[in-house]
This record gives structure tokens, sequence and C-alpha cells, in this order.
């Protein structure tokens, strides 16, 4: 099953109907993208709770779905919500608050957790 889902996205989506669609706007094929990270991603995070019962592994995988969402940004053709909307996605001193700032959030706030964690 693991595998299933590791290689699932990319079989299904990396084709023109989908990623490579040109009809698709930067902000679409970017969801798309992410969801091709999130399948190969928890493909491999699910075999790692198989192969290992402890809390680190389980603790991953909710940082698995904001490392597909940074990873996204690598796909060719893919946007943040700012190359169709600008108007609607604030900036901050020159820093686009949006799915590329919420992911480097959420990894960092997750790996500070996990060193707390460990610490006691």
């Amino acid at each position: 099953m693991a595998a299933a889902t590791a290689v699932g996205g990319a079989a299904v989506d990396a084709n023109r109907t989908h990623l490579f669609n040109p009809a698709w706007p930067p902000h679409a094929r970017f969801h798309d993208a992410q969801t091709i990270s999130l399948a190969a991603l928890l493909g491999g995070g699910l075999y790692a709770l198989h192969r290992r019962d402890d809390a680190a592994a389980g603790a991953a995988l909710p940082a698995l779905f904001w490392a597909s969402m940074a990873s996204a940004f690598l796909y060719p053709g893919t946007g943040g919500l700012q190359a169709e909307f600008p108007e609607l996605i604030p900036r901050i001193r020159g820093v686009w608050i949006d799915e590329r700032f919420a992911a480097g959030t959420m990894l960092g706030l997750g790996a500070v957790g996990y060193v707390l964690t460990r610490r006691r």
C-alpha cells in the first residue's frame, strides 16, 4: 500500500490532463504538484511507521504535508496564489505571506516541537 501511495500521484497526475495541461493556471498546477508530492512523501512515511513503531516517525507525518507544499514550487509552471490573485495575498516587508511562507513556518514550528519533545 505504501508503494502504491508513493507512486500513484505521479502516475495519475503527471500528464497533459493535469500537471502539464496548458489551460490550467499556475495555482492549479501548484496544487496538483502538491498532491503528487504529498502522495510520494506519505507513502514513504507509511512505510516508516510500519517498520518502526516510534513517536518520531509518527510526528513526521504532519510535516510531510507541509514539505509537499514547499516542494510544489519546484514543479514546472506552478505558482502560489499570488500568481493569479496578488491582491488577496498580504506582503510584509516585501515577503509574500503565501503557501511558501506557511510551509516554512509550519516546518519550523514542527522542528521546534520535535526538539522540545526530545529534551523531555
